[in-house]
């Protein structure tokens, strides 16, 4: 399990945020405007939780967060296991406060100081630890400040998304809460089980991944302006939780956020240096039809080593609609296609099923999503498994 671990390393994330977040509260409270009346408030503020917020739109600080839990119900083959309550590794339940605040000439400054708590998580879960809850499974999330411009850009210093963070991940599809790109959220703790009965040491995130960037790093970052919807984003950075780390590490990512008549489309392309030798592509584009409701979502991602070149693809085929007046009900099918990502001349391979109703005034998407995970190697035969995950995800 990730334990967070406190030390000098990240004194000088919490000291330039301790810094900032006063005087980026200052700076705006010299062009403050009146907040807004109630008869302007819009349709999003009616909510059951309303905005933990103090200030206006000028300058504020806020507190947010998001409880998601459920019950997964995974079978290897041999056996059948149930894990309640079970944290939804496809979106941690976090918590968190932002800061922000207009300054002169068009500059606005902020922040972010997040944290993810996930003592009993889907990733982590499995045969031999049923039931073991790790307490002390706190993760610091982000612990960042940044300058922005709408002429020059964002810059970025602290702990935080390296620039190829999501990259493999867009999706508008509205069920990613249970499905996306990575399936071994949904179940990945668990071990793969022989032909012969026994446990394999292959957990299901061993043989499944999407090789989504660099993730969560203390780094440097900029990002660039958009240009008819396209951005470019570049990092450098090193990692300090959960583990600190000397190895340098880099990226470089492409962007696109556009509406091209009722179709919106998102994409993300991103070249990644772990710093290991190893180099990552990685790939995403979501489409949504929006008078239908329907979308695809094409994601792909190769690693190149010098022993083994894993490399995978996943679509998705959504529907998005208002059967219900509380908010809108999502589906969606998806197929994930892995090869040589555990080891050279293995397979990974699964198809999944998701269904999200939105409560729209409890801040609340119940979810239920179903998926086989089908793994072959050379050397042994091994059973395919298949996971079923319910839940529900409150924010606030």
């Amino acid at each position: 399990m990730r334990r967070v671990k406190y030390s000098a390393v990240h004194a000088p994330i919490y000291s330039l945020l301790a810094l900032c977040l006063p005087a980026g509260i200052a700076v705006g409270q010299e062009v403050a405007k009146p907040a807004q009346k109630p008869s302007e408030t819009s349709k999003a503020d009616e909510r059951w939780i309303p905005k933990l917020r103090l200030g206006d739109d000028t300058a504020y600080l806020e507190f947010y967060g998001q409880i998601n839990k459920g019950l997964l119900v995974y079978d290897d083959g041999g056996s059948t296991d149930n894990y309640f309550p079970v944290d939804n590794g496809n979106s941690s339940t976090r918590a968190g406060f932002r800061f922000y605040s207009k300054m002169e000439n068009n500059w606005s400054v902020g922040g972010n100081l997040e944290w993810e708590w996930t003592p009993y998580s889907t990733t982590n879960v499995n045969q031999l630890n049923k039931g073991d809850y790790d307490w002390e499974a706190q993760l610091l999330r982000k612990a960042e400040v940044y300058m922005e411009s709408k002429e020059y850009g964002k810059f970025w210093f602290g702990q935080g998304s390296m620039a190829s963070d999501g990259s493999a991940e867009v999706d508008l599809s509205g069920t990613s809460v249970v499905g996306y790109s990575l399936i071994s959220d949904m179940a990945g703790g668990p071990f793969l089980r022989f032909d012969d009965g026994t446990l394999s040491s292959i957990r299901v995130k061993d043989a499944f991944t999407n090789y989504d960037g660099l993730g969560r790093k203390l780094r440097f970052r900029y990002d660039s302006p958009s240009y008819g919807g396209f951005s470019v984003s570049s990092s450098f950075g090193t990692q300090v939780v959960p583990e600190p780390s000397d190895v340098a590490v880099w990226d470089i990512a492409l962007r696109y956020d556009q509406t091209i008549e009722d179709v919106k489309i998102s994409g993300a392309l991103a070249f990644s240096r772990p710093g290991d030798g190893n180099s990552i592509y990685d790939a995403s584009v979501s489409l949504l039809h929006q008078p239908t409701g329907l979308s695809l979502t094409l994601a792909a991602g190769y690693s190149d080593k010098e022993s083994i070149d894993g490399h995978y693809g996943y679509a998705k085929v959504g529907y998005q609609t208002d059967i219900f007046e509380v908010g809108k009900t999502a589906f969606s099918v998806d197929a994930y296609f892995g090869r040589d990502i555990k080891g050279k001349g293995t397979d990974s391979d699964s198809y999944g099923v998701q269904v999200v109703q939105n409560l729209d005034y409890w801040q609340t998407e119940l979810f239920v999503g179903a998926r086989t995970y089908s793994y072959d190697d050379e050397v042994s035969s091994v059973q395919d498994s298949y996971a079923v995950l319910a839940g529900a995800r409150l924010k606030f």
